[in-house]
């Protein structure tokens, strides 16, 4: 047997149990069998293995002996002959980065359910899929960037194969019933599939993604060379959202009402986030996947690894995925200018913007980023957003000096592809370019927890930036409500009829009233406060005004008084200031030509 086989088998769906069977022909007397303990894109310890419920080894003489030696490892005793081993999954886990099985779709991730065998994970790897027996599943499809085999039917059950071990966990299955559509970008097919029946407008949400694609083969020139297909494989559901990027195809989880439907003839918010999400995971095709940093080469999985890169991986892309949504016609500047100003304000409304530095966040991913609490506004900065801020700047300045963002993509893409980036790779490329004072102030932004020159910035791109008190709790920028005022400085939600703070900003009005996170409040000066009227209370007072704040704290009630002061908290609003600079960002019309 030169080959590792898989066989998935749904044998219990009510109960959300996938059986596996394992086989592969022993080179040692002992072969280690182990589960990564996350998965690639997604830094946070999964312990996967915690999800097989039971396990057993045999040959063709008997039984075999297998001992867990750890969380996520096992040792199996072998003789000569091949190896069968059968183990449980329960596969419940409704995110893009495990496995879930119900009776409308089975989601799942080799990642989670295939245990390596040590020694034998450069051989390759296939996975037979057995269609449910009950006739409820007749109509059930398959869905995957796996290679079929010749004898398995297009979207059929059957025989898949990986190259590899890390071809195999990098390539997500997707049973059930579903749409699909084909397009092209530069000759290869790309597959658009969407779970169910959801009343979408498939061939609408086709031709804008089609078009985001191309938008994104421009910032690199071409697609991969190794790309032969590439799959968008959507789980929908009732509120979902997430995505995760693989070498061709992305696994992503969406609501049914993020999807356009055939009568909706403009772009909603909704619609937008959901092309923006396919945009950026589509641009980690490049930017992850294969350009990666050099610290991965290769991927260590049974343990945290760590790197202070993520707000270029992560900050890049969430840049250019908006981004493409504008250059590719399918929304305007106006609505673009607002999908920034979100941006923008989700950094600068957090004391965080002053606590943590990009390459922090990036490092500290694993136990703060992934693993947010009560506090993490005034402590964990966001590599995503504050990423792409910074990606933001640099593509101010390197517009202002003759050049473009795009250019130093190309150029990273062009000098780390083999070997991956450095800690140094941005500055080294800037330098190559002829920016050696640009090199050395992101040097700065990268390592000091400090506010980006986003006014600056933004100056050099077209556009005036104001920044403004944060007004309330949902607000994320946009022209100023003159009748507010007064910000009570901390994020709430109804716990038991009662408003209860979740978060407190610090500096804000609530921290200097020595409010907390998990007071629950009840009256100013005497008046009941909840959800639906607090914002609308405190407005009634003019700035500067000291109120009688009454609330529970645990089970004690408690007063003090609350000083009402706008927010030091702060939003953006953008306007245009010169529309030639603006328009020629937008619309990507190489510097050299663009001045007038």
């Amino acid at each position: 047997m030169k080959a590792v086989k898989y066989q998935f088998e749904l044998i219990d769906i009510s109960a959300h149990l996938l059986q596996v069977t394992l086989q592969f022909s022993p080179q040692h007397a002992e072969h280690e069998l182990s589960l990564p303990a996350w998965i690639p894109g997604s830094y946070m310890i999964r312990d996967f293995a915690r999800n097989i419920t039971a396990i057993s080894a045999q040959d063709t003489d008997g039984a075999l002996a297998i001992q867990q030696l750890d969380k996520q490892r096992w040792l199996l005793q072998c003789n000569n002959a091949v190896v069968t081993v059968r183990y449980q999954i329960y596969a419940y886990d409704m995110s893009v980065r495990a496995a879930y099985i119900d009776d409308e779709i089975a989601v799942l991730n080799p990642a989670c359910l295939c245990l390596s065998v040590n020694g034998l994970e450069q051989l390759s790897h296939n996975i037979k899929l057995s269609k449910p027996a009950s006739a409820l599943y007749k109509n059930w499809r398959v869905a995957t960037g796996l290679a079929r085999d010749n004898k398995t039917a297009a979207l059929g059950f059957g025989l898949y194969h990986a190259d590899n071990y890390a071809n195999l966990i990098d390539s997500p299955l997707l049973l059930g019933q579903f749409s699909i559509n084909e397009f092209t970008v530069n000759g290869i097919s790309h597959y658009l599939v969407v779970s169910g029946d959801n009343l979408t407008d498939l061939q609408r949400f086709s031709g804008d993604m089609q078009r985001i694609c191309e938008q994104q083969v421009k910032v690199f020139g071409s697609l991969p060379a190794d790309l032969t297909q590439y799959w968008f494989l959507l789980w929908v559901s009732e509120d979902g959202y997430g995505g995760l990027e693989h070498m061709n195809s992305t696994l992503l989880l969406c609501s049914r009402y993020d999807l356009p439907s055939a009568q909706q003839a403009d772009i909603d918010d909704n619609y937008e986030n959901l092309l923006a999400l396919c945009s950026h995971e589509y641009f980690h095709t490049w930017w992850v996947k294969r350009l990666k940093p050099a610290c991965f080469h290769p991927y260590q999985l049974d343990a945290e690894q760590y790197t202070t890169q993520l707000w270029l991986y992560e900050g890049f892309t969430s840049y250019f995925d908006d981004l493409a949504l504008v250059r590719a016609g399918i929304i305007d500047t106006k609505r673009y200018l607002k999908t920034l100003e979100k941006t923008i304000s989700r950094v600068t409304r957090n004391p965080s913007n002053e606590a943590q530095s990009l390459t922090e966040s990036s490092f500290t991913a694993w136990t703060k980023f992934y693993k947010q609490d009560e506090n993490a506004v005034n402590a964990v900065v966001s590599y995503y957003a504050k990423g792409a801020l910074l990606a933001l700047c640099l593509e101010a300045k390197l517009r202002a000096a003759g050049s473009s963002l795009q250019q130093l993509v190309r150029q990273l893409w062009q000098d780390y592809l083999a070997t991956g980036t450095g800690d140094d790779a941005l500055y080294q490329a800037l330098h190559q370019l002829g920016h050696s004072e640009l090199a050395a102030l992101s040097q700065q932004w990268l390592n000091q927890p400090a506010p980006l020159p986003l006014t600056t910035a933004l100056t050099e791109l077209g556009l005036n930036l104001t920044l403004r008190s944060m007004l309330h709790a949902d607000d994320l920028g946009g022209e100023p409500d003159v009748s507010q005022a007064v910000f009570i400085g901390a994020q709430t939600k109804v716990v038991n009829n009662l408003l209860q703070l979740t978060q407190v900003y610090h500096g804000g009005a609530a921290h200097q009233a020595g409010l907390m996170v998990g007071d629950q409040l009840l009256a100013v000066d005497g008046r009941k406060i909840n959800a639906s009227n607090l914002s609308k209370l405190l407005p009634r007072y003019a700035e500067g005004s000291r109120v009688e704040l009454h609330f529970y704290r645990k089970d004690r009630l408690l007063a003090c008084p609350l000083l009402l002061r706008r927010a030091t908290q702060q939003v953006a609003n953008l306007s245009i200031a010169n529309e030639v600079l603006c328009r020629h960002w937008l619309e990507n019309i190489e510097v050299s030509s663009a001045k007038e």
